[in-house]
């Protein structure tokens, strides 16, 4: 769309203020001291973009003369914009000030604002971002109808439908697929009602296509580890057990005795690996007893170690923030403790209330977390040289980082492994963990 501004290019600011609708000064050209001066020649008539890197420096009499705040580095498109938006809401257009559209062009994602008349979507104003994304020109793109340029025909009564939700007051997000000048792409639509300009409804398209695919694949990887390694396995494991039953040859049956373990590691970690999917659902976290998951661990893990030494030191209730996937994060370090700890020592779940957080602290006497288990807990990225044992410590991670908390380890070579979870306390009464 052309500019409808005739732009003058002025060095100083000391010249008629008649003469111009909107200055540009750069930090230097208004201050406390000539605000005063300016005033009584006119400059509280002339709109005033200020150009600064830092607005906690812009005095306060300074806040009183300028109308908007620009910070370098300027992108023509976006500095167009907010002159436009800032003569619409100043000048005599029809629109009023409180209507004004202002900054939707240092929006990143591709943004639109639009009314909507006789069911169908008219673009009132179009950011940069959705015009390069999609490949139309500013000027094709005012008040055309938005159905016509990206949405297919077999969507079309989908999407009406969507569109209704929203003028009802619904904030509507789904992923549809749009073609734009890079292809095919997903992207996660938002639609809600406008505020505070004269358009029904703010539509934005953020990019997920990268997200989407990073989901599929983790669904074709846990199907592959769940079922296709698992039924190989136990091949490998019935056929090594009947070789065995006819061998009495110590060497083969101590070959046999590796081999079965390590087809029984195979499957443990294609077990561990079906969590990844439930791992990555979204989190809406309530109020949890963490006191009563670090009992369901201790019991599951007493069933698969009935010998083993399980403390909880805790009080009789605990309340965070969190859901089910708290009672994994435990299982997991729980498990790897009892796996690196001697017979004759125990593991140790302790349980500290705070007002903001709590921390739940997991202690064993074993020999220290290894350097590079330390790392996935921390999340530092894996390397070729240097791996994590297995996917379940990266699962213990991610489900406490999604879930808002904090991990620490602390490893002593004499007194073993501290992995220390710190989660939001929530709120006993109103079950709402506090932020």
């Amino acid at each position: 769309m052309p500019t409808p501004f005739s732009i003058t290019e002025i060095e100083d600011a000391p010249v008629s203020p008649d003469e111009f609708d909107l200055l540009i000064l750069e930090e230097s050209g208004l201050s406390p001291g000539p605000v005063p001066e300016m005033t009584e020649r006119g400059y509280s008539e002339t709109s005033i973009l200020y150009l600064t890197t830092d607005t906690s420096t812009i005095p306060a009499d300074v806040w009183n003369m300028i109308d908007d705040v620009l910070r370098p580095p300027l992108v023509p498109e976006a500095l167009e914009a907010r002159i436009r938006n800032t003569m619409t809401r100043t000048g005599d257009s029809q629109t009023k000030p409180d209507q004004a559209l202002v900054g939707i062009d240092c929006i990143p994602d591709p943004t639109l604002a639009v009314d909507v008349e006789d069911g169908h979507r008219i673009v009132r104003q179009a950011n940069s971002a959705f015009a390069a994304e999609f490949g139309f020109d500013t000027d094709v793109l005012a008040n055309a109808n938005l159905d016509e340029l990206i949405v297919p025909e077999t969507a079309g009564e989908y999407t009406a439908g969507l569109v209704d939700r929203a003028l009802a007051g619904e904030t509507v997000e789904r992923v549809l697929r749009r073609d734009t000048v890079h292809g095919r792409r997903d992207f996660l639509v938002r639609m809600i009602e406008a505020t505070h300009c004269d358009s029904d409804l703010w539509i934005t398209y953020s990019d997920v296509t990268g997200k989407q695919c990073r989901e599929q694949q983790i669904q074709v990887l846990n199907r592959v580890l769940r079922h296709n390694l698992r039924n190989d396995m136990n091949i490998i494991l019935g056929n090594v057990d009947r070789l065995l039953s006819g061998v009495d040859d110590p060497g083969a049956q101590e070959a046999g005795t590796a081999i079965r373990q390590a087809a029984a590691s195979v499957v443990d970690l294609g077990d561990t690996a079906s969590t990844l999917r439930q791992t990555w659902d979204d989190i809406d976290p309530t109020a949890i007893d963490l006191v009563q998951v670090a009992r369901r661990v201790r019991c599951d893990a007493r069933a698969e170690h009935p010998s083993a030494d399980i403390d909880i030191v805790a009080p009789d209730s605990c309340w965070v923030s969190g859901d089910s996937r708290l009672v994994t994060v435990l299982s997991e370090l729980v498990e790897n403790s009892l796996e690196h700890t001697q017979s004759d020592t125990g593991v140790e779940m302790r349980i500290d209330p705070g007002c903001e957080w709590t921390e739940i602290h997991v202690i064993d006497q074993g020999p220290g977390l290894a350097p590079s288990e330390r790392a996935v807990l921390n999340g530092d990225t894996e390397t070729p040289l240097e791996h994590g044992s297995g996917l379940g410590l990266w699962i213990v991670n991610w489900i406490v980082s999604i879930s808002g908390g904090q991990l620490d380890v602390t490893v002593d070579g004499t007194a073993g492994t501290v992995v220390t979870i710190s989660l939001p306390t929530a709120d006993l009464e109103t079950k709402e963990h506090r932020r």
